[in-house]
């Protein structure tokens, strides 16, 4: 190789490598150019395309979770799973031992409370004979001492001339003071007797009004020992359908565990409760037309549908347990999509993939 080549030789090298570097930033840019084009959120028919969402079946009045209101032993299940039941029937029973003896207690305490009204009414009657009574008592005490002073000031003149013995006038000294002394133990009654009416009190109305009170603070109490009673049989709060029964006689139950005794579902239509991450919600609206089937199956039936309601927030998933195959740490809107004619085959809990605009 001449000297003249080996020159030439790097002269292309650069060149080449020049060249690279030229279609590099062409190839950039145009890349650039075609990514803004592509970009969704400047293409105008992105509202048009489908919505593909998962959710779960239930009723438009979602399934509920009963528990009694009280702690207890279960001594009787009046249903089994999957049977229709109307409002108010009887779902399972408590032992209700200790509340019948609660209520038998408070119903002994409203009829003490009866036969105290009833004294104090009696009373009430009694107290113009009572006040007349105590007068005329006081009145005769009077006039015995009256006569007594008589009888003793006669004595002390007799004395004087000799006519009485000095143990006659102090017998007759003494009874006067009994007598004043009853007189003043009468006069006492009559002034008790009388005092609620100085002070604007009648007294057998007070008394009649605090029997009367005792009665209704007893009646609250046999009211409670009633409703605590009536509260060991769980009834359905409407007519409905029962999911699921975990518990069984001889088990103990309370209010707010984490399995309920009852799983309850409310009668009504069944719908799809579906969730919508935050990039799809400007594109799902009301009235939008859905095409449902089951996401676990491939040969899944398909039924039609259409959106209900769109909700108002974004908030975490309402169940916080770790489904297999799902995120519960993603902030979603709930989507209602009613279900068209017949549901028959689906099932309360059931997972279900929808798809909303043109379908599939």
């Amino acid at each position: 190789m001449t000297d003249e080549q080996r020159r030439r030789v790097p002269s292309i090298g650069a060149g080449i490598a020049l060249l690279f570097v030229i279609l590099s930033v062409v190839g950039v840019t145009w890349w650039q150019g075609q990514k803004q084009t592509a970009d969704p959120r400047s293409d105008k028919t992105l509202p048009d395309l489908d919505v593909v969402c998962l959710g779960r079946v239930d009723g438009l009045e979602r399934a509920a979770d009963l528990d009694a209101r009280i702690p207890g032993k279960v001594v009787q299940v009046f249903v089994v799973e999957g049977q229709h039941v109307e409002a108010k029937a009887p779902l399972l029973k408590l032992d209700d031992t200790q509340l019948k003896l609660r209520v038998d207690e408070a119903q002994a305490a409203v009829n003490a409370a009866d036969i105290e009204i009833d004294a104090a009414n009696l009373e009430a009657k009694q107290y113009p004979i009572r006040k007349a009574t105590q007068e005329a008592a006081v009145t005769a005490a009077t006039e015995r001492v009256v006569v007594g002073r008589r009888v003793y000031d006669e004595k002390k003149a007799a004395r004087s001339f000799g006519s009485i013995t000095a143990a006659e006038l102090l017998v007759a000294e003494s009874e006067l003071k009994q007598l004043e002394q009853l007189e003043a133990v009468e006069k006492s009654r009559l002034e008790e007797l009388l005092l609620p009416e100085k002070l604007k009190l009648a007294e057998p109305s007070l008394k009649v009004r605090a029997a009367a009170a005792k009665r209704a603070s007893a009646e609250i109490a046999l009211k409670q020992a009633q409703n605590a009673l009536d509260e060991c049989t769980l009834l359905a709060p409407s007519a409905g359908t029962v999911l699921r029964v975990q518990t069984s006689v001889g088990k103990t139950v309370a209010p707010g565990t984490l399995q309920p005794a009852i799983e309850f579902r409310p009668d009504g239509p069944l719908v799809i409760w579906a969730e919508l991450e935050q990039e799809f919600l400007g594109r799902v609206k009301p009235g939008m037309k859905a095409t449902i089937r089951d996401d676990a199956r491939s040969d899944s039936p398909i039924w039609t549908g259409k959106v209900l309601r769109v909700g108002r927030v974004i908030a975490r998933k309402r169940s916080v347990l770790l489904e297999p195959g799902e995120i519960n740490d993603v902030r979603t809107a709930e989507c209602v999509i009613a279900i068209d004619g017949d549901a028959a085959g689906l099932l309360v809990g059931q997972k279900m993939r929808a798809r909303l605009g043109r379908g599939e």
